[in-house]
């Protein structure tokens, strides 16, 4: 099971009080915001990670270089003066990529069963798989409209861009996917979303619903939140 952080971003609307240093790299409670997203995934023993780096990718290789002897780490670059967009930084990726993989944002913490999703993911024979939280469980603005079947399956609809139906689930944050996708899309700089809106018109999406929030610092109020909860 393949983890993708996706770390390249220029964190704007941190800049106040990041000091110039890329969001996973903040530190809480003496260590980088990556340590505490990487002790959460631990439990699920991940065969390798990978990171897409960016803005600011130096001081990303210099923390991974001081952990290399715990994982099994690789590592793509974006120019920093034409970032790709979300989708564009894993096709850049892709000789990196396994089969299968997990993607997911380098700033959050996810709460919940990684082994679990990525097993049905496999088993789904989707190109996607993509994890969802209900509205009732979360202060974010719901974008995905989700029924549930009688065996508690979801049937969902995503569009980032116009979703018509009454959303009532949380794109959660950690999609899991069968990079076959990547290499059939031809564009070269684009956002995830456009992949995942794609695949979920298409039928080609399964959906799994966890039931804890996560913790992420894109936000100055998201990271006072997380300030306090790792300090705990």
């Amino acid at each position: 099971m393949q983890i993708v952080f996706l770390c390249g971003g220029l964190g704007t609307r941190l800049k106040t009080i990041s000091n110039d240093l890329p969001k996973g790299l903040l530190e809480f409670n003496g260590k980088p915001f990556m340590e505490h997203v990487l002790k959460s995934i631990n439990t699920f023993e991940p065969t390798s990670i990978h990171f897409c780096l960016g803005y600011k990718k130096e001081l990303y290789i210099k923390y991974i270089e001081s952990i290399k002897n715990l994982y099994n780490i690789t590592y793509s670059i974006e120019n920093k003066d034409n970032l790709l967009g979300t989708g564009g930084a894993i096709k850049n990726a892709y000789k990196y990529l396994d089969k299968n993989f997990i993607v997911q944002y380098g700033d959050t913490i996810l709460n919940f069963n990684y082994k679990e999703m990525y097993e049905l993911h496999i088993k789904s024979e989707k190109m996607m798989t993509m994890s969802v939280l209900s509205s009732e469980l979360s202060e974010e603005k719901p974008n995905v409209h989700c029924k549930k079947n009688k065996d508690n399956s979801l049937d969902c609809i995503y569009d980032k861009f116009n979703l018509k139906l009454n959303p009532n689930y949380i794109d959660y944050g950690a999609i899991a996917f069968n990079r076959k996708i990547f290499k059939e899309y031809k564009h070269l700089k684009f956002d995830l979303a456009h992949i995942m809106n794609m695949l979920c018109e298409e039928s080609k999406a399964y959906f799994y619903e966890v039931s804890k929030p996560y913790t992420e610092i894109g936000t100055i109020e998201s990271y006072s939140k997380a300030v306090k909860l790792l300090s705990l």
